[in-house]
């Protein structure tokens, strides 16, 4: 049974689930190279075929998420198109007069420059304006059927929160070992932004809440709008800025935030509820601090968050959790979540947010095909190494097509590049192995440097990554060496770079530069041997060099672009960067001029 899931939302995905493994999955801003891109995956449907070596007459079902997608923002493909200004003139321009004023506004002429028809491959004479999330739904249906010359009744549309949760549940090292409460919390989407729900060890999820009233992602979206960054992309640096302040000097911001949403047992309410999130808080908080605005949105962030989860586990006596959804990819919360003394585990899944619902909906749609045909060897399977990859005679070949004399390259091994790193040098990995899912880089596509070395912060940031000064990176971490570094008392296995840890004394000597600069936690990720053997041999070389067990991690990529899919990719990153070595399958690759 092959299931293709597909998300043609924003960071729209394709997915190829076989007998309710998953064989493929990609993301499509890895293949256009548009970050967050939004609209139908076409490139991402033709790599998970390639992958599986399947094609479209193999395939038995076409699974997708979200019903409620409005025209206008599949026509201006908003999250990978608005600039930051674009984001404030579409308050200014469409909220504020839709919300405030009462007024009629007209998204798609205020965005008109967004928009390519070519772009949108849907049929326009099934959607009456841009609103008509109905007549998108015929036309995405139909759109689909037509691609995939396949029947209309093979094609399933999940609730997105359900995506999310199937997402979170069947990629849990948990699932059906034992029972599960299962949350989910974003945006929103389907009308919803957050659920909870009883996983058993039958597979079944029994949801027990929905709320439309969760909106601390709508919240933090518009306060990183506030803040002078990307909304839907740059909330992580509001969380990191947060750290820099306390309550003692942030407390009115906070207490800004308190007066709005609050918990109500397994939902959401309002204690004072703004039109607009962006123009109450806009008025509320001006003259403020950002690091006090931060503060004060992040430790409200954390309150409800725990209240809520909290809450749930005192209603159904659960205290295994599992949390999908976007808002699930602030990692303080998470800490603080694994902290409270109710809770025995937390799993966060890579790639929480939308870009995983293709997964999730494709998951659905196995289990429903299997409940049906019950085929003996189904079993649901997740490895989050699930992209392309390229041999290494692939590799070479490329290698061999490059200017002599800007790049030099010869085989190499795990030791010798580990002997670089030592000496200060920093390396850019793509391994010969599958592509990771998601936005976290986990060893196969990542920059790695020594994290003894608090310099390497600088260079990263000067010239390569070109982040913001209070951002911090993160280390991989030998999972036989966490201990050693973090404190984790309920022995929580993060391998995603999902949850953030205080550290250990040894971690200030070892891992400075992998540890936030200011409160000295950590976004571990922590490397299992037979999770990506090629990686902890790299990370093992390294200790039997330095004895330090981790190596700082973060992701290949330039700030702003998507992380590398190709071996072109990677050799044009290092063109545009101040990186000098690429270790690329079994080949060391030195950029010979800047």
């Amino acid at each position: 049974m092959n299931v293709i899931g597909i998300h043609d939302g924003h960071n729209a995905s394709a997915c190829l689930i076989k007998n309710g493994e998953l064989i493929a999955a990609i993301g499509e801003e890895r293949l256009t190279r548009n970050k967050h891109q939004y609209g139908f995956p076409f490139k991402s449907i033709k790599k998970i075929l390639e992958i599986s070596n399947l094609s479209f007459k193999d395939i038995d079902r076409i699974s997708m998420s979200t019903k409620t997608l409005p025209p206008r923002y599949f026509l201006t493909q908003r999250n990978s198109n608005f600039s930051i200004k674009d984001y404030w003139r579409e308050q200014k321009e469409y909220w504020y007069p839709v919300l405030i004023e009462g007024k009629k506004a007209i998204y798609t002429e205020i965005f008109r420059h967004h928009i390519d028809n070519k772009k949108f491959p849907y049929n326009k004479n099934l959607i009456k304006n841009e609103d008509d999330h109905v007549g998108m739904w015929e036309a995405r249906k139909n759109h689909v059927s037509q691609f995939f010359s396949i029947d209309k009744s093979k094609i399933d549309i999940h609730d997105h929160h359900n995506s999310h949760a199937a997402y979170g549940y069947c990629t849990s090292p948990l699932y059906k070992k034992k029972p599960l409460l299962v949350f989910t919390i974003d945006g929103g989407g389907d009308n919803s932004n957050a659920t909870v729900s009883i996983c058993n060890e039958d597979g079944e999820i029994d949801e027990i809440s929905r709320s439309s009233n969760c909106n601390i992602g709508r919240i933090y979206r518009a306060m990183t709008l506030l803040l002078g960054m990307r909304p839907s992309d740059h909330e992580f640096k509001v969380m990191g800025l947060a750290a820099y302040n306390t309550k003692k000097h942030a407390d009115f911001a906070y207490q800004v935030f308190k007066e709005t949403l609050k918990v109500d047992g397994l939902g959401f309410d309002y204690k004072i509820k703004p039109k607009d999130h962006f123009f109450y808080f806009k008025e509320k908080l001006e003259g403020e601090r950002f690091d006090s605005i931060a503060f004060g949105l992040q430790k409200r962030t954390e309150e409800l968050i725990c209240n809520w989860v909290s809450n749930a586990i005192a209603k159904t006596d659960i205290k295994d959790i599992v949390i999908s959804g976007g808002v699930s990819q602030n990692i303080k919360a998470n800490q603080k979540i694994l902290e409270l003394e109710n809770v025995n585990s937390l799993y966060i899944p890579p790639g929480p947010g939308d870009e995983s619902i293709s997964i999730g909906s494709g998951f659905l749609s196995s289990i429903k095909l299997n409940n049906k045909y019950q085929n003996k060897s189904f079993c649901i399977k997740f490895n989050p190494y699930c992209g392309s990859s390229y041999t290494d005679l692939e590799i070479k070949n490329f290698l061999s097509s490059l200017n002599k004399e800007n790049w030099h390259f010869k085989e190499s091994n795990n030791k010798e590049i580990a002997t670089l790193l030592s000496k200060g040098e920093i390396i850019a990995r793509f391994s010969s192995g599958k592509m990771e899912f998601g936005a976290r880089a986990l060893g196969n596509r990542s920059i790695l440097a020594d994290p003894s070395s608090s310099q390497v912060i600088h260079y990263l940031n000067r010239l390569v990554k070109m982040r913001d000064f209070w951002m911090p990176f993160a280390p991989s971490i030998l999972f036989e060496r966490a201990s050693d570094y973090l404190i984790d008392r309920k022995n929580n296995i993060s391998k995603y770079m999902a949850i953030s840890y205080e550290s250990k004394k040894l971690a200030l000597k070892h891992l400075p530069a992998g540890l936030h600069p200011f409160d000295k936690t950590s976004r571990a990720q922590i490397v299992c041997k037979n999770d990506n053997e090629e990686y902890h041999s790299l990370i093992k070389e390294f200790e039997n060099i330095t004895g330090i067990g981790a190596l700082l991690n973060t992701s290949f990529n330039i700030h702003g672009e998507a992380i590398v899919e190709s071996p072109k990719d990677a050799i044009k990153t290092l063109e545009n960067s101040g990186l000098r070595y690429l270790y690329i399958g079994s080949y060391l690759v030195k950029k010979l001029k800047s």
